[in-house]
């Protein structure tokens, strides 16, 4: 019989282990820099909230393709554990698992004895709008933001699909967001669904995320996944406030939004500083303004 036991105390040398563990992000099949190989990121975590990395290669992706899924609980039996590298980034853990055909997976709600699912995840590194300035062009992080605007794709000057977005946090500062190519079609469409159709202001988990070196903003980089409206307390607390201020957020949509549908990055009206109070403005701080241009005659 198997001993069950939580990710930290597996290692390479543990034999005929058992993992209960939930699924926190799972992103979509990749192909390698090369062009060689196939391969498929999870993390999954455990009821100590351990994270670790998971990899699946070539035909063991769609041997699984109808088990992980986001938020469920799975007992999980025999991946194959190495040390972790920085292939695909920073690395959770020290060790990552490799899943393939001979890993037995087996859904919390078919296990035998009936077991209860691990409860909604709780850990978040998430990091804060203001802080966005202070990081490194290229460097990537995970954000919790609400989704407030958006525009229809439309095409870069280098001729790059892209898609724009609106995303803020309780301090409601707008920063734009841009997706580009492919990831339009698997997260991008679906936000806009959100904003236009359904009339919502979505929650998003979005990692690896990084500032971009040609624009503003935020960008998806290789790796980025997006979670919309994910079951995480701070999430649901994000909602709920959205919730409470969905008028004015729909006010600021439309004024955010041209007429041709593209977006205008305005700040909202409680950010601009009269004139008369820029002299009580902190030194070196950024804020905004709003005058009318008067040109004298005088000469």
């Amino acid at each position: 019989m198997t001993e069950r036991l939580n990710i930290n105390k597996i290692d390479k040398s543990t034999e005929e282990w058992t993992c209960k563990v939930q699924v926190v992000d799972k992103g979509h099949p990749r192909t390698n820099r090369e062009g060689n190989k196939k391969y498929q990121l999870m993390i999954l975590q455990d009821e100590e909230e351990t994270q670790i990395q998971v990899v699946m290669y070539g035909t063991d992706i769609t041997h699984y393709v109808n088990e992980f899924v986001p938020f469920q609980t799975y007992l999980l039996l025999g991946a194959f554990v190495s040390d972790s590298t920085k292939a695909y980034g920073n690395p959770l853990h020290q060790f990552t698992w490799t899943i393939d055909k001979g890993t037995i997976v087996e859904p919390i709600d078919q296990v035998i004895p009936p077991e209860p699912p691990l409860l909604p995840p709780t850990l978040l590194k998430a990091t804060s709008f203001y802080s966005f300035d202070y990081q490194a062009i290229g460097f990537e992080f995970d954000i919790l933001a609400l989704v407030i605007n958006g525009s229809p794709p439309s095409y870069a000057s280098n001729g790059s699909k892209i898609q724009e977005f609106i995303i803020i946090d309780y301090q409601k500062k707008p920063t734009k967001l841009t997706l580009w190519e492919e990831f339009i079609d698997l997260y991008g469409n679906k936000l806009l669904t959100h904003l236009k159709e359904l009339q919502e202001f979505p929650v998003i988990v979005a990692r690896k995320v990084a500032k971009p070196k040609s624009s503003s903003g935020l960008s998806n980089r290789f790796g980025t996944t997006i979670q919309i409206d994910p079951p995480y307390p701070q999430a649901i607390v994000l909602k709920t406030w959205s919730n409470e201020i969905k008028p004015f957020l729909s006010t600021y949509k439309t004024k955010s939004t041209t007429a041709t549908g593209s977006l205008l990055f305005v700040p909202f009206e409680e950010h601009i500083v009269p004139i008369v109070n820029i002299q009580q403005q902190s030194l070196g701080q950024i804020f905004h303004v709003q005058a009318q241009l008067s040109i004298s005659n005088e000469t």
